[in-house]
């Protein structure tokens, strides 16, 4: 088993690696760097006292301000989904026969969350105001992890380096369905790496990820992860233990999510979470002409046609040849890039080249923590490493968008402590 675990590590390397030589704005990296240094440097002789505490007041001080420097429309699938939620708490249940929600009635659950909220405050600045503290603290949660797989001066320095990672703060803004789900996916992982493994353990986090899965349908990724770092991992004293709490796991997952999709189905809603066309996600995500991110075109041509499935299969056979260089601009794409839609050009410039070369550096120092040593690895930072494989693998058959890689970037900089301290290492070294 260890030897397949290397083996896996090596490729998971050379995927990432790949990726290397196609960095947009290389050059960018030289107004970026000077910041991560010095940022290395004030934690390196500065004790802040509760960190997470600090770190949490900071990180919302910038997203708070963000909502008002930046001028951020709502557009696309959000507006869709917010004028959903506020005709949802006056009553109007009309946007259910909406073809948005016909086609992707999972899409609700964000529209029951949003009006959760405003019912409380009808407000779109209460909305950007709950992501912000909900963002806040991704960021704690980023560096508590961190903690648990490096040490706590290095997560110091990551979850402060995931602070100034302008990304995250724009889709605050937003209003992406990606921020609460994110954040009980980060609980979920530090419990799974704190805490013993117990059944019980496995129940809370199955509910955890069927929240999440909920507003989001991502969770199972977290799931099929887990299971196999519980499988790798296994020994002969807790084979029974674990094959038990990994079923607990599994079917408390899906008795959750299908429990509460019947319960909406019951309600005046009357529609079940599922996606009605999950074909959908691989015909535009196996496009050539647009690198698997979402146009019009192949919407219109996909929904137009009563067999899905047969136009699914003949673009993978017309295309067969040219699909490894798809994955390739896809990965691309999805890791190391990243968008913005600003209505001032001259910043959303500015953002856009910072931000290139703040991700630059963080692609480049992933590559440095992947590569494997002669030591077992850490089996903490294996989990990471296999929702990394699984996220690289699953996104070369789906639909991909800069924005999609939110979580992504976040396990990235879970682990990127790793490659810090290998640098730190090898400098004391010499």
């Amino acid at each position: 088993m260890k030897r397949f675990i290397k083996i896996c590590e090596y490729i998971l390397l050379i995927l990432f690696l790949i990726l290397v030589p196609f960095l947009k704005d290389k050059l960018s990296i030289l107004i970026s760097l000077p910041i991560l240094i010095g940022l290395y440097f004030l934690i390196k002789n500065e004790k802040i006292k509760r960190f997470p505490i600090f770190i949490f007041i900071l990180s919302l001080i910038i997203r708070l301000i963000s909502i008002f420097l930046l001028k951020v429309e709502i557009v696309d699938d959000f507006k869709t989904m917010l004028d959903a939620s506020k005709s949802l708490i006056n009553g109007n249940l009309s946007f259910t026969k909406e073809t948005y929600f016909l086609y992707f009635p999972y899409q609700i659950g964000h529209v029951l969350y949003q009006g959760l909220l405003l019912k409380i405050i009808n407000s779109v600045l209460f909305l950007k105001i709950i992501n912000s503290i909900i963002t806040s603290f991704i960021v704690v949660f980023i560096y508590l992890i961190g903690k648990e797989l490096t040490n706590d001066k290095t997560s110091r320095i990551i979850s402060l380096s995931y602070l100034l990672y302008f990304y995250p703060v724009y889709l605050n803004s937003v209003l992406t369905n990606q921020h609460l789900p994110v954040l009980l996916t980060l609980i979920s992982i530090y419990l799974l790496i704190k805490k013993k493994n117990t059944y019980k353990l496995s129940i809370i986090i199955a509910i955890l990820l069927g929240l999440a899965n909920i507003m989001r349908t991502e969770s199972i990724i977290f799931i099929m992860g887990i299971s196999i770092y519980k499988l790798l991992t296994i020994t002969k004293k807790t084979k029974k233990e674990v094959l038990i709490n990994t079923l607990v796991l599994i079917l408390t997952y899906f008795i959750f999510v299908n429990a509460f999709s019947y319960i909406v189905y019951l309600s005046p809603i009357k529609t079940k979470l599922t996606n009605n066309y999950p074909e959908w996600k691989f015909y535009c995500g196996l496009s050539n002409k647009y690198n698997g991110i979402y146009n019009s075109e192949d919407e219109e041509v996909f929904f137009k046609t009563s067999n899905q499935k047969e136009l699914l299969v003949n673009r993978v056979k017309e295309d067969k040849l040219k699909l490894p260089v798809l994955f390739l601009k896809k990965e691309t794409i999805l890791w190391t890039q990243t968008n913005y839609d600003l209505r001032t050009q001259k910043l959303n410039d500015i953002f856009l080249l910072f931000n290139q070369g703040y991700l630059n550096i963080i692609i480049i120092l992933l590559v440095i923590t992947l590569i494997p040593t002669k030591k077992e690895t850490n089996k903490k930072v294996l989990l990471i490493k296999i929702l990394l494989g699984l996220y690289y693998g699953i996104y070369m058959l789906i639909e991909i968008s800069p924005r999609y890689a939110y979580i992504l970037h976040i396990l990235i900089f879970l682990i990127l402590g790793i490659g810090i301290e290998k640098l730190y290492v090898k400098k004391e070294t010499k």
